[in-house]
C-alpha cells in the first residue's frame, strides 16, 4: 500500500536521529533513501552481490579487448578521435596499463571546463552514490579500485566541487569529470565545511592514491549522474512544496469563507482522476473543526476557480511527482554509460544468434560490451518539464487566490484586509504588484529547453535532452511557488485572524499554520514595511513540518 503523500514527505524530510549505513546492491536504491544518504554522516556499503557484479562488469571489457576488439574509451579514444589507439589488447599488462591510466587522467583534465557556482554538498554526494550503485548494478565496467575510491569519499563526506553550469546537454562531461579529478587528488573538495585541496584531504584521511584505469575514465565523466542528483534535489524540493499545499489551500478557503463542496469524497469520486481523493482529503484534513463546516447564509454558492479547482490542480501535480520519482528510481539503478557492459543479458531474443552480435559479446553468451546512447535522458527530461508545468499551475492559482482575498465583495471582510485598528490605512493594497513580477518569472520557467544544443565531436553528438536545465528550472519553479505562497499566507493569516475576532473557529491544521506563522510575522494592525514579513514568511514555509496525521 502506498503511503499518503504528506506522510511520505514527512518521513523523507525528517532529520535522522543517528547516522546509518545503507546497503547498495544496484537494484533497490530509491530516491527517498538516496536523499537520506546525502545528509552528512550517512554511509554506504556495497552488498556481496554488488561486489560480484562490479568484478564481472570490470572483467567483460578487459576480456573483449584481449579478444582483439576495439573498445571505446578503453583501447581507443573518444568521439572523432576514436580511430586513435589508447592501449593494446592486453590492457592490464605494461605498458598498456600505464598508457590507459595516462589517457584517463588526461581526459579528466581536458573535460573540466564548467562554470561556478558549485553544487551543494548533497548533490555532490548523491552523484557519487548514484555512480557507486550503478557500478553495483554491473553496467559500468569500472574497477574495484574506483568503487572503493567513491565509497571512501562518500563515507567521509568528502564532496568534490562540481560546477553547476556547463553540461554538454546529452551527458554531464564537464560536471562529472570534477569528481574524477578530486579522486585523483587534482581538484578541490568541500570537507568539514571548507573548500580544501583534494590532495590535502586524501593525505589527512590516509587514503591510497587512486589512478583511473580501464573503463574508469569514460565511466566517471561520460554519464548523467550529476544531472540525476540535481533532479532528485529539485524533486525533493517540489515534494515538500506540494506537501505544504493542502494547508495553504485550506487557509485560503477559511480566509474566503469558501465552500468545502469541491473537496468532498462524493464530488471527487465523479471526476475519477489519479490522486484526486488524496489531494482533496489532505486539504479537508486541515479543516477539522473549522467554521466552514457550519451553514452560513452569507457564503456564496460557489467560489472562484482558483479555490474550486485547487484540489484537482494539486492532484495533477502529485501524479506528475509520482511519475517523476518512478523514473528516477529506475535511473539510479541502471546506467547512463556509453559503452554499456551487461554481464546478465538475455540470450533468448529472436536476434540473439545473429552474426553481428558476436562482435559485441565478451566471451560468455550473456556478457556484452557495446555502443549505445544510454545518456539520452529525453523521457526523464520530459517528465521533469511536465512536473515543472504542474507546479506552475499550482503557483498560478495561488497568485490568483491572493488577488481575490483583498476583494471585500468576495470575502465580506474589509477591502485590502485593513484591520479595524488601522484607521485610514491601505493594508495590502499594493502587495500584489510585487507578486506579479515573481509570477511572470515562474510562468517563464514552463517553456521547454529540451532539444537545444550545439553539435560537438565533429557533429557525431547532435541531440540533447538537457536534463540539468530541466532540473534547474524545476528547482526554480518550486522556489517561485514558495515565494508566491509567502504572499498568499500573509493574506490568509490576516483574514483568518479577522474571522477569529468575529468568533469563527479555524481548522486544526490551519490553526497550526497560523500559530506558527504568527511567531515570525505579526498581525498587521497598522501599515508597515512588508519586505521583512514576506522574507520571514518564506523561510517559515520552506521549513514547515507537515504533520504525519494529515
Amino acid at each position: 500500500m502506498k503511503k499518503p503523500l504528506v506522510i511520505s514527505i514527512l518521513l523523507a524530510i525528517a532529520p535522522l536521529s543517528f547516522a546509518a549505513t545503507h546497503n547498495l546492491d544496484g537494484r533497490t536504491l530509491t530516491v527517498d533513501e538516496l536523499w537520506a544518504i546525502s545528509a552528512p554522516g550517512e554511509k554506504v556499503a556495497v552488498t556481496p552481490e554488488g561486489w560480484a557484479r562490479i568484478k564481472a562488469s570490470y572483467k567483460a571489457p578487459i576480456d573483449a579487448a584481449t579478444d582483439g576488439r576495439d573498445i571505446y574509451g578503453l583501447t581507443v579514444n573518444y568521439g572523432a578521435l576514436k580511430d586513435q589507439k589508447v592501449a593494446g589488447a592486453s590492457v592490464e599488462a605494461e605498458p598498456n596499463r600505464s598508457a590507459s591510466i595516462k589517457f584517463n587522467e588526461r581526459q579528466m583534465r581536458i573535460q573540466a571546463a564548467g562554470l561556478e557556482p558549485y553544487f551543494d554538498d548533497r548533490i555532490s554526494k548523491m552523484a557519487m552514490v548514484i555512480r557507486l550503485n550503478q557500478m553495483a548494478a554491473g553496467y559500468t565496467g569500472m574497477s574495484e579500485a574506483a568503487a572503493k575510491a567513491f565509497q571512501e569519499y562518500i563515507n567521509n563526506d568528502v564532496c568534490p566541487l562540481i560546477p553547476s553550469r556547463g553540461s554538454e546537454g546529452a551527458n554531464d562531461l564537464s560536471m562529472a569529470t570534477h569528481i574524477g579529478l578530486a579522486l585523483m587528488g587534482e581538484w578541490d573538495v568541500s570537507y568539514q565545511g571548507k573548500r580544501v585541496p583534494a590532495a590535502q584531504v586524501r593525505k589527512e584521511l590516509k587514503l591510497q592514491p587512486y589512478h583511473p584505469f580501464g573503463m574508469d575514465g569514460i565511466s566517471i565523466l561520460s554519464n548523467s549522474n550529476v544531472a540525476e542528483a540535481q533532479s532528485i534535489a529539485a524533486v525533493k524540493k517540489a515534494e515538500h512544496y506540494l506537501a505544504l499545499s493542502p494547508v495553504v489551500i485550506a487557509s485560503s478557503l477559511e480566509a474566503l469563507n469558501g465552500n468545502v463542496s469541491p473537496y468532498l469524497w462524493h464530488t471527487v469520486e465523479t471526476k475519477g482522476w489519479p490522486q484526486g481523493h488524496e489531494a482533496a482529503e489532505a486539504v479537508l484534513a486541515n479543516l477539522k473543526d473549522s467554521y466552514l463546516w457550519k451553514k452560513d447564509a452569507k457564503r456564496y454558492l460557489q467560489d472562484p476557480l482558483s479555490f474550486r479547482s485547487a484540489g484537482y490542480i494539486l492532484a495533477a501535480a502529485m501524479e506528475e511527482l509520482n511519475q517523476t520519482k518512478g523514473l528516477l528510481n529506475t535511473a539510479i539503478n541502471h546506467t547512463t554509460d556509453n559503452p554499456i557492459v551487461n554481464t546478465e543479458a538475455k540470450n533468448d531474443r529472436w536476434y540473439s544468434n545473429a552474426e553481428v552480435l558476436d562482435e559485441m559479446r565478451a566471451g560468455k553468451p550473456t556478457v556484452y560490451v557495446n555502443s549505445c546512447s544510454n545518456f539520452d535522458n529525453t523521457q526523464l527530461a520530459l517528465q521533469m518539464e511536465s512536473l515543472t508545468k504542474a507546479l506552475g499551475q499550482v503557483m498560478h492559482i495561488s497568485a490568483w487566490r491572493t488577488t481575490q482575498l483583498v476583494d471585500d465583495h468576495r470575502t465580506g471582510l474589509p477591502t485590502y484586509l485593513v484591520a479595524k485598528e488601522n484607521k485610514g490605512g491601505d493594508g495590502f493594497a499594493n502587495i500584489a504588484q510585487s507578486m506579479s513580477g515573481l509570477y511572470a518569472d515562474g510562468m517563464a520557467l514552463t517553456n521547454s529547453v529540451i532539444g537545444y544544443g550545439v553539435p560537438t565531436s565533429i557533429g557525431i553528438e547532435e541531440t540533447f535532452s538537457n536534463l540539468n536545465a530541466t532540473a534547474d528550472r524545476l528547482s526554480k519553479m518550486a522556489d517561485v511557488g514558495y515565494e508566491i505562497y509567502a504572499y498568499e499566507v500573509l493574506h490568509t493569516t490576516q483574514a483568518m485572524d479577522m474571522r477569529k475576532q468575529d468568533g469563527k473557529q479555524m481548522g486544526q491544521g490551519t490553526t497550526k499554520l497560523l500559530d506558527g506563522y504568527r511567531k515570525v510575522v505579526p498581525f498587521v494592525t497598522k501599515d508597515r514595511i512588508f519586505t521583512p514579513d514576506i522574507n520571514n514568511g518564506l523561510k517559515f514555509l520552506k521549513s514547515y513540518q507537515i504533520p504525519a496525521n494529515n
